[in-house]
């Protein structure tokens, strides 16, 4: 072991092993924060009620997960392509000596059940989180290290491109994920979710079996089966034969706070479909696309097409957004951790249909009633925006793939051109000194 480490090759290699794994896991953790900021918001709000730290609204809050999933996302980025070799291994060193004690806490704590280092897309428990921060600070101790031998794939010709691409492209893909909803819908009420059975509970079965004894002899019968009128019945004994399953998704409640009367079940049950518009709270929804909303209402009334709300809101706010809005579609309460978890738009539209979550759209993208006057009994077809590529997750991947492979590639080309330039450069200075010695030489003899 001791010659493994001390061979400069080996410590080389293991160094650039731990840099690949390390920015790996960063970038990945850092693209799928920005695939849904306002997620990683409202998980920086779990955290700051965790530290008692009052008084930040949710505007900072959003501003600082744009911040931090950029930083992460940077980081491993450019300790993937080996630029900035002295900066990013301090940085990355810092930063993971801050996360190892915090998820030992939350482990402790276990206020938390997810620490959010990866969205909602990938959950990973307290104790896992603690035990992979430990590897991962593991790993920044041997890059920073050894972070001379760290190779890099971009030089200085093209860092500054580099560096100005990628704080474009996590920035601009961040935009795109606030403005419309995030990029990656994981979530419980993501699209094509049946939430009718998610919200149900499933009993365990039974089967029943019969003990008989007729004297010393005993025997075990099904409850169909029925012995002789010798046998006597001395015990009924449960077996079970499938595992039922609790709910997994609890507290789905929706209230008609006029009447005090829960829907949520009739609202699932219903086999038609249903729009329903989620406002986490009125007092905080965007204004700008009421009259979308109020058009929509105005087409599925016209169309029986059932329509309803949903805010955690007081009921006085409500009031005061009905006389702003001229809003006169049902509008219930539910809780506001629910509406959130179900669209990252305040407001934001859901389409059931059967229980299922058909479609979902920001209220930005919510279609004019002239689009819906095309199909009104195809309800999804009508309602679908056909949503531009940079919305979807994948271009966005092969953008950063392609982006990445471009620029090294010009980099490389680069080098090349280079060094064709400086070995001619060097060829000519050296038929040029060699012109100069056969001249001299030539002197030398005539004046011999």
């Amino acid at each position: 072991m001791a010659l493994l480490i001390k061979n400069k090759k080996n410590i080389k290699t293991i160094v650039n092993i731990c840099r690949f794994m390390l920015a790996v896991v960063m970038v990945l953790s850092g693209f799928l924060k920005a695939a849904d900021p306002v997620g990683s918001m409202y998980k920086l709000g779990e955290y700051a009620s965790i530290f008692s730290v009052d008084g930040i609204t949710d505007g900072w809050l959003l501003s600082i997960a744009i911040v931090q999933s950029a930083f992460e996302f940077l980081l491993g980025l450019y300790l993937l392509v080996g630029i900035y070799r002295r900066a990013v291994p301090w940085l990355l060193l810092i930063s993971m000596s801050l996360f190892v004690p915090l998820s030992l806490y939350l482990w402790i704590n276990g206020s938390i059940s997810d620490c959010g280092c990866f969205g909602e897309s990938v959950t990973i428990s307290n104790r896992a989180t603690f035990f992979k921060n430990v590897v991962l600070l593991a790993m920044a101790v041997v890059v920073f290290r050894g972070r001379r031998q760290v190779v890099h794939r971009v030089g200085e010709r093209t860092r500054w491109l580099f560096v100005l691409l990628s704080f474009v492209y996590i920035f601009a893909m961040q935009a795109v994920a606030v403005w419309h909803l995030p990029l990656i819908d994981s979530g419980t009420y993501a699209t094509g979710e049946n939430l009718r059975e998610k919200v149900g509970f499933v009993p365990d079965e039974y089967e029943y079996q019969y003990i008989y004894q007729r004297g010393d002899e005993e025997i075990v019968l099904a409850a169909d089966t029925i012995p002789d009128e010798d046998w006597e019945v001395v015990e009924v004994r449960p077996v079970l034969v499938k595992q039922g399953s609790a709910p997994k998704i609890e507290n789905f409640s929706i209230l008609d706070w006029e009447y005090d009367v829960e829907i949520a079940d009739e609202l699932l049950a219903d086999t038609g479909y249903v729009c329903f518009i989620a406002i986490e709270k009125v007092e905080e929804a965007s204004m700008t696309h009421v009259d979308k909303i109020n058009d929509l209402y105005d087409h599925c009334v016209a169309n029986g097409i059932r329509f309803c709300a949903a805010t955690a809101s007081v009921d006085d706010e409500i009031v005061l957004w009905r006389k702003r809005t001229g809003a006169e579609y049902p509008l219930y309460f539910a809780d506001e951790v629910l509406l959130h978890s179900m669209i990252r738009s305040n407001p934001g539209l859901l389409l059931f249909k059967d229980g299922v979550i058909v479609g979902k759209w920001n209220v930005s993208d919510i279609p004019d009633v002239e689009e819906l006057e095309v199909s009104p009994t195809l309800m999804p077809d009508a309602v679908e925006v056909p949503h531009g590529a940079s919305e979807n997750w994948r271009f966005w991947v092969i953008l950063l793939v392609a982006g990445v492979v471009l620029l090294v590639s010009l980099d490389v080309m680069l080098v090349r051109i280079s060094k064709k330039k400086s070995v001619a450069k060097e060829c000519e200075e050296g038929d040029v000194a060699e012109t100069v010695e056969d001249e001299i030489e030539e002197v030398n003899s005539e004046n011999k």
